[in-house]
């Protein structure tokens, strides 16, 4: 009596579909990666700005003011097409009113310089799938394309210290002066230096191979505060500033050179100092991946 073997045709097939179901499951065993990322951080709010004169546009970018940022990531595939990840990014914005393309904010005279420190959480969902990384050499099995493209949003807080530079040059911390008469009657209540925000944004990734990658990311932060220029509403009456926070609080409150553009003269309460707009900052970054296999190691290798 003879063993039977199975037909050509149908060993074929079935090898196919063991090597397609092995590729499909193959992001399974790299789900964890790290990154480190390297880039730019700016902001839009009330101080600088293109031409607009309104921080809530997309026309007051201004890419003069541009400073350096850094941050680190862990990413969680979910599935194929989704994945979480937890960021920290730190980095520096800066605003200044010389350097505006709006008459009155050059005659008021502001600038400020602040670092971000932002811990978040975001979902992705990849619109150009991320490639497995396949051994395979077989035609059309190779994993997909190693360009990978991503939206995300999330949440996050994030530490901020405005600074303002004085008539000597240094710079000075601005929340403990209360500049905007925070505390005292009819002035607004004092800010918090943590607040929420909402990072929104889109990403590239190009796969060197199952474990590397490298990419470029762009988030907008929508932020819960006004603050972060420590600008935002009207100037208080200088004479109850100064009695009660001192002549330094005066001094960084109110640094209008002329009349142009102002609707009071310097010196005067209750001139507009700020928009109403919440503020938003941004960071892009180059990054560099690191995927971690977990799972054990398969017996046959193509």
């Amino acid at each position: 009596m003879t063993r039977r073997s199975l037909p050509i045709f149908l060993i074929l097939p079935l090898f196919l579909v063991l090597i397609t179901t092995t590729q499909a499951q193959r992001w399974k065993r790299y789900r964890h990666e790290v990154s480190v990322n390297l880039g730019a951080a700016n902001y839009l709010g009330d101080l600088g700005g293109a031409s607009t004169g309104d921080g809530s546009r997309f026309g007051d970018f201004q890419f003069a003011v541009t400073r350096p940022a850094f941050g680190v990531s862990y990413r969680y595939r979910l599935a194929e097409r989704f994945a979480a990840k937890a960021n920290f990014m730190y980095g520096r914005v800066y605003g200044d009113d010389a350097e505006a393309g709006n008459d009155g904010r050059k005659s008021r005279n502001l600038n400020f310089r602040s670092p971000v420190m932002e811990f978040s959480v975001q979902g992705e969902f990849y619109f150009l799938k991320e490639a497995s990384g396949s051994a395979y050499r077989l035609s059309g099995m190779r994993g997909g394309s190693p360009i990978a493209g991503y939206l995300f949003g999330g949440i996050g807080l994030f530490y901020f210290n405005p600074q303002g530079e004085n008539a000597n040059g240094d710079w000075v911390d601005l929340a403990d002066l209360n500049t905007e008469g925070q505390g005292l009657p009819g002035g607004p209540d004092d800010y918090s230096q943590v607040a929420v925000a909402f990072p929104l944004g889109f990403g590239f990734k190009y796969n060197i191979n199952r474990e590397w990658s490298v990419g470029l990311e762009y988030g907008i932060r929508m932020t819960t505060t006004d603050y972060l220029d420590d600008v935002s509403g009207e100037y208080y009456d200088p004479a109850t500033l100064a009695t009660e926070y001192g002549t330094e609080a005066l001094e960084m409150a109110d640094k209008r050179i002329d009349e142009t553009g102002n609707d009071l003269p310097p010196g005067a309460a209750g001139g507009i100092r700020g928009g109403d707009a919440l503020d938003s900052y941004m960071f892009g970054f180059v990054t560099i991946g690191y995927k971690f296999k977990t799972g054990k190691r398969g017996r046959t290798r193509f």
